[in-house]
């Protein structure tokens, strides 16, 4: 196993590899003090205490090493995706504000808010890189969120027509102020409390809009 200076994040699963794992914890280190485009595989080797040609065995160039980095990041979401279903039919209300929790959770962590500043400053000169955190944050829960919604029909509590608007709501509202001050730094980090409270009260509201079966007016309500 190396012994490469960087831990993993304690709410982050283990890799069965250490060696990978030391590898993706200095990479993220790199990544945070000289952004993906300044960073560099001898960077990373050095950080991480390998050789490059152990870091090229592994990892193809610093973009394939960000790409795993997200997937790890994101591996635990099948964990959430197990605890919804078991009271998904009995409680998609309840369901619904606990995933949501979860995912603002996982979003307000220190490595998460790292990560995203980190793809909005090379989303222009490494599209590929935005591409993929999305398909790793956004598409995921868009995916999850169509099971949700086929429950809320099911009990009568809610009518979505249109469900890409139910999944683009979603995120607008979770993410919404909250994660926006703390991403600019100008926000102190919430408490697990604030996270769930905050998550319970944009589900109200999201429910609240997907409650008629007249679809939400776009733009200002005269």
């Amino acid at each position: 196993m190396s012994d490469c200076d960087f831990p993993r994040p304690h709410w982050l699963t283990p890799l069965s590899d250490p060696r990978n794992e030391a590898i993706l914890s200095a990479a993220f280190k790199v990544f945070e003090e000289k952004g993906l485009h300044g960073a560099t595989m001898l960077d990373i080797a050095t950080a991480a205490k390998v050789s490059k040609e152990t870091l090229y065995a592994r990892f193809d160039n610093k973009e394939g090493l960000f790409y795993a980095l997200l997937a790890w990041g994101s591996h635990k979401a099948s964990v959430d995706l197990e605890v919804l279903t078991e009271a998904l039919e009995d409680d998609p209300v309840g369901a619904l504000e606990n995933y949501a929790g979860a995912c603002l959770g996982k979003m307000m962590q220190a490595e998460s808010i790292e990560a995203y500043r980190i793809v909005v400053s090379e989303a222009r000169r490494m599209p590929d890189v935005a591409r993929v955190f999305d398909e790793f944050t956004c598409q995921a829960a868009t995916r999850l969120l169509d099971r949700v919604v086929d429950a809320l029909h099911a009990k009568q509590l809610a009518y979505v027509a249109d469900r890409s608007a139910f999944a683009e709501a979603f995120i607008g509202l979770l993410r919404g102020n909250l994660h926006h001050g703390v991403l600019l730094g100008i926000a102190p980090m919430p408490s697990e409390d604030e996270v769930a409270a905050y998550a319970r009260r944009a589900m109200k509201m999201l429910l609240a809009a997907f409650a008629s079966k007249e679809p939400p007016r776009a733009g200002f309500v005269d």
